[in-house]
């Protein structure tokens, strides 16, 4: 029998039930306006070779998205643009003098391997973009050197990528940069995820928009400050400012757009908060104590790996009697 409020039986209809006019689409869109503050800095501070490399590797990600769906076609459409924010953002992680080739290896890991096996967006377990630019960074690490890129931008106050300076001179690395030309994005760093101001206005435009949840990137923040004051307390000799950490290389990139991404990160508050916490602590302690400099694509993994434990704390239910104390 059909269930009519005459009858006074239980609509059982499928969800979703309540509608915001939202689209996926829409979503990404604003993801990508999101990105643009940072990709106009970067053409700015790089020129040219920026824009290739951001060009090459957006319009990439959506062919290699629409030939995907071509052989093995999906609910994951091509026309909802996911796949045009994720290979922006893997763009903003690559050094300016990427070749051709690296890039589109470095986009199909992403959009393919990343994404598309796990059946498209919302199915992938942990971020495509952190998952194809931690396959590159194992099999072309030289390719990825963002202090040999650096060399020759006239811009740059100190041409060495900040964190391979502080794993080689230590505490004397934070010395040698001065904080406005870090937050500016005078940095060695890859394209995007060096330009901290631009990407802390994009970030934060997202969040004003509630397409990213507060709670991620104040989680994540909280997370670098009372790591980076942990281990000054525990190891004082290996020990840099909470500042240094949060302006350098991809810090403000992993907590707005890494850790924000919706399909990774736990859908209740508190996890949330956990989430974006552990994700901070784990990004200053594997700069602080490895010899990895790409901390912040680990940090996102490991946390990413984490997020189904961190769902299972669901709120209480309140209001709800149990028989046997009726």
């Amino acid at each position: 029998m059909k269930p009519t409020r005459e009858n006074g039986l239980l609509s059982v209809a499928e969800g979703p039930h309540w509608r915001d006019g939202s689209s996926l689409q829409s979503t990404q869109w604003l993801w990508i306006i999101a990105l643009l503050p940072a990709a106009v800095a970067a053409v700015y501070w790089y020129g040219l070779p920026a824009l290739r490399v951001m060009t090459l590797a957006a319009g990439t990600a959506v062919a290699l998205d629409a030939l995907a769906n071509r052989v093995a076609p999906s609910r994951d459409d091509t026309g909802n643009w996911s796949s045009l924010s994720l290979g922006l953002i893997l763009a903003f992680l690559l050094p300016s003098t990427a070749p051709w080739w690296l890039v589109v290896v470095g986009v199909g890991l992403t959009i393919l391997v990343g994404k598309k096996l796990y059946g498209g967006w919302g199915g992938y377990p942990v971020h495509p973009v952190a998952l194809g630019y931690a396959m590159m960074a194992v099999s072309w690490p030289g390719q990825l050197d963002r202090t040999a890129a650096a060399v020759g931008q006239e811009w740059l106050a100190v041409a060495v990528e900040p964190v391979r300076l502080l794993k080689t001179q230590g505490l004397s690395a934070e010395l040698a940069y001065e904080p406005m030309d870090l937050l500016l994005g005078q940095q060695a760093a890859g394209l995007g995820s060096g330009m901290v101001l631009w990407l802390a206005l994009g970030g934060l435009f997202l969040v004003l928009v509630r397409v990213v949840p507060w709670q991620i990137p104040l989680g994540s923040i909280v997370g670098v400050v009372v790591g980076a004051l942990l281990i000054r307390v525990m190891a004082p000799a290996q020990a840099v400012s909470p500042q240094f950490h949060l302006l350098a290389g991809s810090t403000v990139l992993m907590s707005f757009f890494l850790l924000g991404e919706s399909t990774t990160s736990p859908v209740n508050r508190w996890p949330m908060l956990i989430y974006g916490l552990l994700a901070g602590l784990l990004l200053v302690l594997i700069r602080t104590f490895s010899s990895h400099t790409e901390a912040a694509i680990f940090a996102v993994l490991l946390v990413n790996l984490a997020n189904p434990l961190l769902d299972r704390m669901t709120p209480g239910v309140r209001g709800v009697e149990v028989i046997g104390d009726a």
